[in-house]
């Protein structure tokens, strides 16, 4: 049987090892809001609308500008024909100055779409794909990000 004084030094080294050493923080559950604008609002049946989604990184999140931040819009029958767009660059940055793949201030995604001229009268809710890559500043965490956006189309 060990004295107590050694049982009490081997909790004590139990407990240092035990401790995260540079945890980095978790990823953000939420890394950008997603904001969704029409113009106009209404619409004519055979219109042109605009479609502006601006992303707002939360606090410490930054947005690459490799890969492209992308809006994939599929066909909606008798509203919208299947249309995308994105901001970005084309390619990576340089080895060398990784920094300058980062967005100081996002683009907005912009997307003009003509409305079918078969369009019925009322509120629609075309669902989008957004994809975008962002990084956390604080831990180096990188991920790619997708979620559903809703585009809010009113015929008049």
């Amino acid at each position: 049987m060990l004295p107590p004084a050694r049982i009490a030094s081997l909790l004590t080294l139990l407990g240092v090892l035990a401790l995260p050493v540079g945890a980095a923080p978790a990823p953000p559950s939420e890394p950008v809001k997603v904001q969704t604008t029409v113009a106009p609002e209404p619409v004519a049946p055979g219109g042109t609308i605009t479609v502006t989604v601006q992303l707002v990184p939360a606090s410490g999140v930054k947005l690459n500008k490799y890969p492209k931040i992308k809006l994939v819009v599929p066909a909606q029958e008798n509203l919208l024909p299947a249309s995308e767009a994105a901001v970005g660059n084309d390619a990576a940055p340089p080895a060398g100055d990784l920094s300058a793949n980062y967005f100081k201030t996002v683009d907005p995604v912009r997307l003009e779409m003509k409305v079918s001229p078969q369009a019925k009268a009322g509120h629609h809710v075309v669902p989008a794909k957004l994809s975008y890559f962002y990084c956390v500043a604080a831990s180096g965490f990188c991920a790619p990000a997708r979620t559903t956006v809703e585009i809010p189309v009113t015929v008049r």
